[in-house]
């Protein structure tokens, strides 16, 4: 059988998980494939348990193949029949993508593959690795050996030994250390061999890697350029010094240490991971290292640190990183602290991720960061942003600080001098911040911003400047607390929709809809194209009025129609209402002209005795200067001195208060008749035709009755005498209304009656001063 007879020109073959039993294969299978250049046969091995043997003149025929993905059997061998293949420079073995159950690699088990380029061993539960197994293969470039659980580091040196013979640019050691235990250790002997290789790239994730001996990292070669130490459990050590020798490293990540092994993996897995034991000599060795030569060479290292501290950053701690460092990461890496002020010397640096820490005050500032160009500080718990903290980060072109509590700090920067300093940025994150209000100044000096990201936060009014922003292209505030833009918003917005493609994101967001927004609702309609999810936007439920986003247009027509209808009722109702009301309070003011009066009196009266007599005690019971006070009209003068003092004064004995004989000098004339009121036990009104047309005496009449009703509650207090010519023929109104409501008597036309009119005018008097 020839199933590819004929394929001469195929390039690549897939085979995986087809149950192809490789054991079976037989010579003349890949005869016609002369292009074949990829030949993939991963996961065809069923049963682990039964013997799988690749036969080596099968694939003898495939002299073009450069890429070979095979499974890996307990008995793996590649003989002989591999020397043919000239070409072959990738193999792929690894259990991740099929099945691979081989325990060791002794030291010809590449010999026939000389011209190796790419050798990936990974996840193929191997005990033990023959030293110098991959020595040999001199156009070594990229080795992987991760995920071998029982490895531990203690195969690295078998691992690496004679690499420095190969082109060894790549080494993956990922996970090869069990899944759970105390942390591990690299020690300088592990890193040994690799000190005159030309390595670039060395990953050693997910091994409980705790911490390293110091001066381990010095023995890397100075062509290393990403060291990946990600997933493990690093904590703080002298070895963190041992960066700065690291002159070519471009990317160092020492992030996700937080993160727990898988689990129930980690609790039930069956793995021993091999442990280092050496010889005598070897200890005695460590031993003099640490004591002596180690210490020397850090004492030097330190008093450097020091100085450098002292002198170049003015007393600011400073941590050297290799020149030539562009990307550090430092995600999920248990950094647990504030951000004090301190510096970092790493001229290359480009980007900083810090993100998913514990990095809970910003303090700063941060000296030597002029060319960080992306910083992420996102999900850090952080509650506080000094406004200096950003001081030197002038090149800062994107910064994330997205799930953090700094709404406060921002809210309280009034002259927007947190971000003061990037003059370069480009892409802001400030989502989930729980920020209430941002300053007009916020973003004043950010002219080459293009995306602001102000998602999740509390923002209910906006009115930070935003039109100087001439690069600005979205913006998003979703699901913040906006319910209507003021003028000044809108028509910064209008500028900066007439000369940038800027988009906006209010979706979230509960607007106002009600005659008050009519400006709004039709500017946000006309520029909807520059609005995310328009047609997604509602209405808050405090709303008087509907309006439908997906059909904005007729909404506005119909809400102007209703507003303008709703005016012209709310125009005419308030001129009612405020006429009608104009009229009762013009009604309740007229006929309580004089108790108002009365009351305006009493209060200054008041305070006048607080402020000039407040120490001065007050009399327990009223005394009273005068029994009686006189009431009349200018022209009753004649009858008041032929009369009543004859009458009242001389005979009776009463005290009267007469205004034209004891009237004070200097006082107003109402102050006077209030006076005269209050110090009076009666008033007597002589009520004729001129009494009733005089406005004086009005005055004093209505006063008297105020003084009846609210100070004496007693209406005996005034007693009118009407004389003849009112009480004659028909009785006027303004009279029927006095009488009503006072006590009265009249003045007879005869002078025979004279006498029994004043006797018992003073006899009604004095019956009411006994009680």
């Amino acid at each position: 059988m020839h199933p590819f007879n004929g394929l001469i020109n195929l390039k690549t073959l897939n085979l995986e998980r087809n149950r192809i039993n490789i054991t079976l294969m037989y010579k003349g299978l890949f005869t016609d494939l002369h292009s074949l250049t990829e030949l993939s046969l991963k996961g065809n091995i069923q049963d682990k348990f039964k013997p799988t043997l690749i036969l080596d003149d099968v694939f003898s025929e495939l002299r073009s193949l450069e890429t070979l993905k095979i499974d890996g059997p307990a008995n793996v061998t590649f003989g002989k029949g591999f020397r043919g293949l000239t070409r072959l420079q990738k193999i792929d073995l690894s259990g991740i993508t099929g099945y691979c159950s081989f325990q060791r690699i002794s030291h010809d088990m590449f010999l026939n593959m000389p011209k190796l380029t790419y050798v990936d061993v990974s996840a193929c539960d191997i005990l033990d690795i023959e030293e110098g197994a991959f020595g040999k293969l001199r156009y070594l470039e990229h080795l992987d050996v991760s995920h071998n659980k029982q490895l531990g580091f203690a195969s690295l040196p078998n691992i690496t030994h004679n690499l420095n013979k190969t082109s060894i640019r790549v080494l993956r050691g990922n996970g090869i250390n069990c899944l759970s235990g105390i942390g591990t250790k690299i020690l300088k002997r592990h890193f040994e061999n690799l000190k005159h290789t030309n390595i670039s790239e060395i990953y050693l994730e997910k091994n409980r890697l705790e911490q390293l001996e110091p001066g381990a990292l010095r023995l890397l070669p100075n062509t290393i350029d990403i060291i990946s130490f990600g997933e493990n459990k690093l904590t703080q050590g002298r070895y963190i010094l041992d960066y700065f020798f690291l002159q070519n490293a471009r990317v160092l990540n020492i992030s996700v240490q937080l993160r727990p092994p898988p689990y129930p993996e980690s609790i039930f897995e069956r793995c021993i991971e091999k442990t280092d034991v050496l010889r005598p000599n070897e200890r005695n060795f460590v031993k003099r290292d640490t004591s002596k030569i180690r210490e020397n060479k850090y004492k030097s290292l330190i008093n450097e640190f020091i100085h450098r501290n002292r002198w170049h950053w003015k007393f600011v701690l400073t941590f050297d990183l290799p020149k030539s460092l562009e990307v550090l990461y430092a995600n999920m890496s248990r950094l647990y602290r504030t951000i004090p002020e301190f510096g970092i010397n790493a001229t290359g640096a480009r980007e900083i991720y810090a993100q998913d820490n514990f990095l809970y005050s910003w303090d700063g500032p941060i000296h030597g960061v002029e060319n960080i160009k992306i910083m992420d500080l996102s999900n850090n718990f952080c509650s506080h942003i000094s406004k200096s903290f950003l001081k030197y980060a002038r090149g800062l072109t994107t910064l994330r600080m997205s799930k953090n509590d700094i709404g406060k700090s921002l809210s309280s920067d009034m002259e927007g001098e947190i971000f003061k300093n990037t003059v370069s940025m480009e892409v802001l994150d400030l989502s989930y911040n729980n920020i209430v209000d941002l300053s007009t100044s916020m973003f004043k000096n950010l002219e080459r911003l293009q995306t602001l990201n102000l998602q999740n936060n509390k923002l209910s009014t906006w009115r930070v400047k935003v039109d100087h922003m001439k690069s600005i292209q979205f913006i998003n505030l979703k699901q913040n607390r906006l319910t209507t833009f003021g003028k000044e918003a809108q028509m910064s917005f209008t500028k900066l929709f007439q000369i940038t493609n800027l988009s906006i994101d209010l979706s979230g967001n509960q607007f106002l809809c009600s005659c008050d927004s009519v400006h709004f609702l039709e500017w946000i309609t006309g520029y909807r194209n520059r609005f995310v999810h328009f047609n997604r936007y509602e209405c808050s439920s405090t709303s008087s009025h509907k309006f439908n986003f997906s059909d904005a247009e007729n909404s506005l027509i119909l809400l102007k129609k209703n507003c303008e209808s709703y005016l012209v009722t709310y125009i005419v109702s308030s001129v009612v209402v405020a006429f009608i009301l104009s009229i009762i309070i013009g009604i309740v003011l007229v006929k309580n002209k004089w108790k108002i009066r009365y009351v305006v009196y009493k209060f200054k009266q008041r305070f006048k005795k607080y402020a000039f007599h407040s120490a001065i005690p007050q009399a327990e019971s009223p005394s009273y200067e005068y029994d009686i006070m006189i009431s009349y009209s200018p022209k009753e003068l004649s009858f008041v001195l032929t009369d009543v003092i004859p009458r009242l004064e001389n005979e009776a004995r009463f005290q009267l208060y007469i205004k034209d004989r004891d009237e004070p000098l200097g006082i107003p004339l109402g102050e006077a008749i209030m006076e005269a009121i209050q110090k009076s036990k009666r008033v007597v009104c002589l009520v004729t035709r001129s009494y009733l047309k005089s406005k004086l005496q009005d005055y004093e009449l209505n006063m008297s009755r105020m003084e009846a009703i609210e100070d004496r509650e007693n209406l005996n207090f005034v007693h009118l005498i009407l004389f003849p010519d009112v009480c004659n023929g028909s009785i006027s109104i303004q009279t029927l209304d006095l009488v009503r409501q006072e006590c009265f008597s009249e003045y007879p036309e005869e002078e025979c009656a004279f006498d029994d009119f004043w006797e018992t005018l003073i006899a009604h008097i004095k019956e009411l001063n006994r009680h």
